[in-house]
């Protein structure tokens, strides 16, 4: 890859819905932070999408609701390598089903 294309991907760091990520695709979490937002307070995700681009998503409430500052300090100390995987959404409640693995 040319060092332009990797210049514009790696600019191309912004926020994402989770309904634009590839279902069943494993992202791997490269950062995590517990932010305040209007809507109150929210887990921010950085996961790559390509290997020199970093994307970022907000957990849905439901999630953000278990996870833990030492579950955010293991993400970001790389004391452990965890995945982020968007496997669905649900029709009926308009949710997202989301996983995590190693």
């Amino acid at each position: 890859m040319d060092l332009t294309r990797k210049f514009e991907e790696a600019a191309s760091n912004s926020a994402v819905n989770i309904s634009t990520l590839e279902m069943n695709r494993k992202y791997l979490i490269v950062d995590a932070q517990r932010v305040v937002t209007k809507y109150g307070h929210a887990v921010l995700l950085s996961i790559k999408d390509k290997p020199y681009n970093t994307i970022k998503v907000f957990l849905p409430k439901r999630y953000s609701a278990v996870v833990f500052e030492d579950d955010i300090m293991s993400v970001n100390t790389h004391k452990v390598m965890l995945h982020l995987v968007y496997s669905a959404k649900c029709e009926k409640s308009i949710s997202y089903i989301l996983g995590i693995e190693e």
